[in-house]
């Protein structure tokens, strides 16, 4: 470990230069915060992102279309006035009519929708741009299809590793215990896969959605531990970097000795339980118990065997 460079190593230079890094990576951990907020919620009706909301997003809601889900949700903002999502929902809830369609809810798309639910466009949408596909989307809603599912895992799989593994790289430099270094390290990949798979789950399942919420949950966590614990040793003085390393050996040596007292008492109380189990076990009123018991399934078996011809009987 000796000959393994540590942020006191790295030149003033380098640390601006992973600092600014760092800090870029931070930055966009918080707009893809914002971005998961804005994309997913109020797609139950509700203001705000709730569990309902990615519920929705990825198995789907048979109460509500498609078209629906996407107008409470995500889209919702795009329209100019709530009136106009009023006007799409009831034209959904009457039987989506292609002569109301004509009338009411095709100039609020052409206005507010066409500019990307177009081929024109040249993106990856639903296009609007006629009644046939629109009512398309007046189905149910069977939440998030496989190939798009398959297209954003391939993105973030691709996009989040590399991510993952500069930040990585450059926690390695940090002096903390190795067990906790190997620890941090290993759990943002290791939640960036649950969370992708939780997707396929939660399309089928939805309670696996609360998986899907908890690893993504902590792989920011782990993610930023590492930024902010580099850019702290990455510019803190000599002495203070002492007292953390003091503090992280005191604090890894509590959690032995606690971790130790927890197992001794596990480790008694199990001797307790089987203490009492066989005292239960020989005590009278138990074995009486066990007698009647016995005798109660000879009787029942009897029972059974009595009532079967001679040429059934298995016993």
């Amino acid at each position: 470990m000796a000959n393994c460079q540590r942020f006191s190593d790295v030149s003033v230079s380098e640390r601006i230069l992973n600092s600014l890094f760092l800090l870029s990576i931070a930055l966009g951990y918080l707009f893809s915060l914002g971005q998961v907020f804005f994309v997913h919620q109020g797609r139950d009706g509700e203001s705000g992102l709730s569990i309902s909301d990615i519920v929705i997003a990825y198995h789907g809601s048979p109460e509500q279309t498609r078209l629906a889900a996407a107008i409470n949700g995500p889209m919702a903002g795009n329209l100019r006035s709530p009136a106009d999502k009023e006007i799409i929902l009831d034209w959904i809830d009457s039987g989506a009519r292609q002569a109301i369609f004509d009338v009411q809810v095709a100039p609020i798309l052409q206005r507010d929708c066409l500019g990307c639910h177009s081929p024109a466009s040249g993106m990856n949408l639903p296009p609007l741009t006629s009644y046939e596909q629109v009512v398309k989307l007046t189905e149910a809603d069977r939440g998030a299809s496989i190939p798009s599912l398959v297209r954003v895992s391939h993105i973030h799989l691709f996009g989040i590793a590399f991510i993952l593994f500069f930040v990585g790289k450059l926690f390695v430099l940090c002096e903390i215990p190795v067990w906790l270094k190997r620890l941090t390290i290993g759990i943002p990949f290791m939640s960036m896969l649950t969370d992708i798979f939780a997707w396929y789950l939660t399309r089928k399942t939805p309670e696996f959605a609360y998986l899907l919420v908890l690893s993504g949950g902590l792989m920011g966590l782990s993610l930023n531990f590492q930024i902010l614990l580099s850019l702290y040793q990455m510019w803190l003085p000599a002495m203070k970097m002492e007292s953390l390393q003091s503090a992280l050996r005191v604090t890894t040596g509590q959690m032995k000795t606690n971790a130790s007292i927890v197992a001794v008492g596990l480790i008694k109380s199990g001797q307790r339980l089987i203490s009492w189990w066989q005292a239960l076990l020989a005590g009278k009123g138990m074995q009486r118990f066990i007698e009647k018991l016995k005798k109660l399934l000879f009787d029942v078996a009897d029972s059974i065997k009595n009532r079967l011809p001679n040429d059934r009987r298995l016993f």
